[in-house]
């Protein structure tokens, strides 16, 4: 596993210099986990490799998913048996290259009658053989009585018994990050706030794009022999840069979650409940919160910030308290929330959740190839699947490829050293620099994987870096120095957003730290006094703005288009 020794604000003004001089065989253009995925692949096959992404990296929907790593149980009733295999394949692959992101999760499905007893149980039997399912993740069906034995809260009268299973909880952001940060490891030049805004042909193929910097203004072109669109919700945005042949081709869904705290609904395993129309959404517990979702509606509306409607909130929460004997949830009650886009492929007539997940790749009139759908469980397949069709390309046109590439399946993700048993990582650390408060070096292994040892030693040689930022806070100055250093954060709502997760995670979204945060990130990035006021100023109403629920007439719908 190669490791970075810097990826900062100062290595992006490098990659900047090095976008505009060199010529690429890829240039990817989206820092999601798709464009990630990718890069990794790509420079593990020696290519070299660009990546662009218009805001943060993981800043849109890789962000903002339900942090499952489904094992493909769902695709069973489809009767999707490739997409099965496929994501139980894709779950044991990623437990191998970075088992700190994939955690097994008990999941509890709730029945109500004897015949959907049956079904469950005879699904999960089925899934465990097709899916090869290890041994001690294997499902259990349970009784009424054992049923509420392991979820009191659950509501008597309508329990039956239950399916018991394992999925795989991720963090889709530090998947992401962990994913670019392999790829820069190899070689690879990625930047954020980096805006492709035009295409460059040479007699009618595709040479490159103008790429415009957000945050030192100015523009420049990046020269490349194939080009990859990976935007996910701006997939249409991008290949409609190529001129009015081109015509939209995706289905936008919006899910949203819902962040409750944990003595509102003291849940002890992920429970699957069913909606009045039918559709499974989740109640997860992660610390001290639980988090409830997902929806799945039809969106035309900005794709940025995508608002979180009181009829969004609403359709969670009915279920939510229709299911457990509880004080019934309101949206006042909400610590937290999160709203994403899916970039599914159009199908006429179908409902949104009917819509295949499988991805499809675009070739564009000037060689541009669009991939779109996909779920977050098979990103690694997908990335393979389209840098095989660009190793294609650049031979057929007398580029070299290397014919022994790294194998993406195996080879360690960044952090992901920590061997299988990542609690046992963790009490290794814990016991060899046992003065430092446990508390601390959990959450960076839980956050880090193996990179947190490094955090932990310099902070044993150096007692300034485990201050905390808030004195209940386990986020030390060591974190915020490493995602500075080696993350390449820009903002402080990159730190508090995507690196640390404290927005999702922390029941007062990081509001906590944020001063101290941008006070410590100030003379690494050369933050003045206004700016670093205005840096908090802004995270204050991010936050406010996230948690605004909006009427549906409220909220900002764009023009519709057809779909070809």
């Amino acid at each position: 596993m190669a490791r970075l020794n810097e990826f900062s604000a100062a290595t992006r003004q490098r990659n900047l210099e090095a976008l505009s001089r060199d010529t690429f065989d890829l240039l990817i253009i989206g820092g999601g986990i798709t464009g990630a995925g990718i890069a990794r692949d790509a420079t593990l096959r020696g290519l070299r490799v660009a990546l662009v992404e218009q805001r943060d990296f993981a800043s849109g929907t890789s962000s903002r998913s339900s942090k499952l790593v489904h094992g493909g149980l769902r695709y069973l009733a489809q009767g999707d048996v490739g997409l099965v295999m496929e994501a139980a394949n894709e779950r044991r692959t990623l437990r191998r290259i970075a088992p700190y992101l994939a955690r097994p999760l008990q999941m509890l499905v709730p029945v109500h009658g004897r015949s959907g007893y049956m079904t469950i149980s005879a699904g999960l039997f089925t899934y465990d053989k097709m899916a090869r399912v290890e041994k001690e993740h294997r499902n259990q069906m349970l009784g009424r009585d054992d049923t509420l034995a392991k979820e009191p809260l659950l509501r008597r009268d309508k329990v039956y018994g239950a399916g018991f299973y394992y999925e795989c909880l991720t963090d889709d952001a530090r998947l992401v990050i962990e994913n670019i940060k392999t790829a820069a490891a190899l070689g690879g030049i990625a930047a954020n706030y980096t805006e492709v805004v035009s295409f460059r042909t040479e007699g009618g193929r595709l040479s490159g794009a103008v790429v415009r910097d957000r945050l030192g203004g100015g523009e420049f072109e990046v020269r490349a022999h194939v080009t990859v669109n990976a935007a996910g919700p701006w997939v249409d945005a991008v290949r409609l840069l190529q001129g009015e042949s081109e015509k939209p081709r995706l289905h936008l869904t919006k899910g949203i979650h819902l962040v409750v705290p944990k003595e509102r609904l003291p849940v002890q395993h992920c429970v699957v409940m069913t909606t009045p129309d039918k559709r499974s959404i989740f109640v997860v517990p992660r610390g001290d919160i639980v988090y409830l979702g997902t929806t799945d509606t039809n969106y035309e509306g900005r794709l940025d910030e995508p608002a979180i409607t009181v009829e969004d909130g609403e359709y969670l929460l009915q279920t939510t308290n229709a299911t457990f004997d509880i004080e019934p949830l309101r949206l006042s009650d909400t610590v937290g929330a999160w709203a994403g886009l899916r970039p599914l492929l159009h199908q006429e007539g179908k409902k949104p959740s009917e819509i295949s997940r499988r991805d499809e790749i675009m070739v564009g009139p000037s060689g541009l190839l669009s991939i779109a759908g996909g779920k977050l469980t098979a990103y690694r397949r997908m990335a393979e699947r389209i840098v095989e069709n660009v190793a294609e390309i650049l031979t057929e046109r007398g580029h070299s490829v290397r014919p022994d590439p790294g194998n993406s399946a195996t080879e360690l993700l960044s952090g992901g050293a920590t061997g299988e048993d990542v609690e046992a990582f963790a009490a290794r650390l814990k016991s060899k620099w046992s003065r430092l408060p446990a508390d601390i070096v959990e959450r960076l292994v839980t956050v880090y994987g193996s990179n947190a040892e490094r955090m932990v030693e310099g902070m044993a040689t150096d007692p300034q870096l485990a201050l905390r930022c808030a004195p209940e806070s386990a986020v030390t100055q060591s974190e915020v120095a490493y995602a500075v250093r080696e993350e390449m954060v820009m903002t402080l709502v990159d730190f508090l957003e995507r690196r640390s997760r404290l927005f999702l995670w922390d029941r007062a979204n990081g509001l906590g730290v944020a001063s101290q945060v941008a006070h410590l990130m100030a003379p690494m990035l050369g933050w003045d006094t206004t700016r670093v006021d205005r840096q908090i100023r802004e995270y204050g109403e991010h936050v406010a703005a996230v948690k605004h629920f909006v009427s549906p007439e409220s909220d900002i719908v764009e023009k519709k288009v057809a779909h070809a």
